[in-house]
């Protein structure tokens, strides 16, 4: 059963299932994917709209146009809105659902870059403050206040509905790479904290991506 993304419009649509087949029929369909930040704005936006298109986007997770890449040295780059993960199909080339890069492609690819000790705290939920401060979510949240705003939402309702006081950990592979790999953000149900995962299988039966209206 598909979500209830829109409350008349058509601007959001669902693409359910593998990313590699997903990606390029929500392409195809004139669509953009949906950013980490477009989805953080969304949440917010819904807030006060009826009950299933709220639940829709607060209960459920979303895979994103946003890549988060990895470099055999421990290198992390988030590239936002990522062409390279628009163009995926599935031909791409891929290793335990990750896109594989050329060292090339790495240092051509255009996106905020960290050391593996220079990342923040990831594995674990976040108090609200560390949220705002994190690297990561500043940089895929690209707007201060928007961060703000979002992560005092969530914690809000996480507090309310599932009693926590900690939430929106960041979650990156552990797995060692020979190459430079791409996988795509995943935003989490508020549920699971809403955290942010870099682990996503572009292959996964489960994928879930947004694909956002031009006119949007």
């Amino acid at each position: 059963m598909s979500l209830r993304l829109n409350q008349s419009s058509e601007n959001f649509k669902e693409f359910y299932g593998r990313n590699v087949e997903q990606m390029p029929k929500l392409i195809a369909d004139g669509r953009i994917p949906l950013s980490v930040a477009g989805l953080m704005q969304r949440r917010l936006d819904v807030r006060n709209a009826s009950d299933d298109v709220k639940s829709s986007w607060m209960d459920n997770y979303f895979d994103t146009g946003d890549a988060v890449v990895y470099h055999p040295d421990g290198r992390v780059k988030i590239v936002l809105d990522s062409q390279t993960l628009r163009e995926i199909n599935p031909d791409s080339k891929r290793n335990l659902g990750a896109l594989v890069l050329t060292p090339e492609q790495y240092d051509t690819m255009s996106g905020e870059e960290f050391k593996k000790d220079k990342i923040g705290k990831i594995g674990d939920s976040l108090s609200k403050k560390d949220v705002k401060d994190h690297p990561v979510w500043r940089v895929l949240a690209r707007d201060e206040a928007l961060l703000n705003y979002y992560a005092d939402y969530v914690f809000a309702e996480g507090e309310q509905r599932f009693y926590y006081d900690t939430a929106m950990g960041v979650y990156l592979t552990s797995a060692a790479v020979s190459t430079p790999e791409m996988r795509a953000w995943c935003v989490v149900r508020l549920e699971g904290r809403s955290c942010v995962s870099g682990r996503v299988v572009l292959d996964d039966g489960d994928g879930r991506l947004v694909g956002v209206a031009p006119e949007a």
